[in-house]
């Protein structure tokens, strides 16, 4: 009898879940496996600052977002535009770019850019003019001093054919990145970044009004998450748990803009948090997507690279479905909510 009872539980004990058989333990029909630790690089395109699409890094970083999605994350920033290079060559996972760059670098040399998320959903650049000043549309830069970063930008170029202007009766002038021309009325017009400049120009006492491309149609828009086209295709997961993570922290910063702006401090301890706070507000407002922030079409893409070609902004044609892919972000909705498990 007590033989019978042993062999009993004997047996009971070897079918119970997590039990040895053989000295190996066996697995449990509702375990599930832990997912590895993946370690990635985010660089973002530049300097600290409330960029939204570094902010929501930062937000995910430090509530422990990243972790969830066992991710273990490293936040770098680009000095001097290295984060392109690190990124086509495997040495970061994640980046930022605007569609323009995007499309420029793999139009140029083929860079293995891809976008997986596109944040900013109007131009990030405008052009400035004084608040008093008698420009009210571009037509009004006939006989104007109008100024440029570098070379005269196609968004530029497009507003001059919309208008109608006679370019020949506009004296355009190289200004580089110093928006104080316009403060000393070295010119009558001046392209700013929108999110940062137009406070800057605001704290020096110039009031501005912006001449906003893409309200005349322009096809344009502003920061993505990008990565490596081979890093999508070898580790989807990865870049879905990335993404998932950084929109869940751009979530937060929407519905908390002075707490995601204390986190941002923290990064950025040497800004101005009131300037930060403009240029989050900013960039909140650009991102607003029905669909939810971050999607994007092929309509949008193809529009862009349309327009790039068209002004020769770049110098070859550029296929977009390798540029993008809104297949991850696509799943991290539903009815424009943002799946967070």
């Amino acid at each position: 009898m007590r033989r019978l009872l042993f062999a009993t539980l004997f047996l009971i004990a070897g079918c119970a879940p997590g039990a040895s058989v053989n000295g190996a333990p066996s697995a449990s029909p509702s375990a599930s496996p832990t997912p590895k630790v993946e370690a990635v690089t985010f660089m973002a395109g530049f300097k600290p600052q409330a960029d939204l699409p570094f902010v929501g890094v930062y937000v995910a970083q430090e509530k422990g977002y990243f972790k969830a999605q066992g991710l273990d994350v490293t936040i770098q920033h680009a000095a001097s535009g290295e984060h392109v290079q690190l990124l086509a060559t495997g040495k970061i996972q994640f980046s930022t770019g605007t569609g323009g760059d995007i499309l420029k670098r793999v139009s140029q040399a083929g860079v293995p850019l891809v976008s997986i998320a596109v944040i900013g959903q109007r131009d990030d650049q405008a052009f400035a003019v004084k608040a008093d000043s008698p420009i009210q549309s571009p037509k009004d830069f006939e006989g104007k001093i109008v100024g440029y970063k570098s070379t005269p930008s196609a968004d530029y170029l497009a507003l001059l054919r919309i208008a109608n202007v006679d370019r020949s009766k506009v004296r355009e002038v190289s200004v580089g990145f110093d928006p104080r021309v316009l403060a000393t009325g070295q010119v009558d017009v001046y392209p700013v970044f929108a999110a940062n400049e137009p406070d800057t120009l605001a704290r020096q006492g110039v009031r501005v009004r912006l001449i906003d491309p893409t309200a005349y149609g322009i096809p344009s828009f502003g920061l993505t998450y990008m990565t490596n086209r081979d890093f999508l295709a070898q580790k989807p997961d990865v870049v879905k748990r990335f993404l998932r993570a950084a929109l869940k922290g751009i979530a937060d910063a929407v519905a908390d803009p002075a707490g995601a702006i204390d986190v941002v401090m923290k990064y950025a301890p040497g800004e101005d948090p009131a300037h930060q706070r403009f240029m989050l507000d900013t960039e909140i407002s650009a991102a607003k997507n029905a669909r939810g922030i971050g999607m994007m079409t092929r309509e949008q893409w193809s529009a862009l690279e349309s327009f790039l070609s068209e002004y020769k902004a770049i110098p070859n044609r550029v296929d977009v479905s390798t540029v993008y892919d809104d297949s991850i972000v696509s799943s991290l909705y539903k009815d424009g909510t943002l799946v967070w498990p």
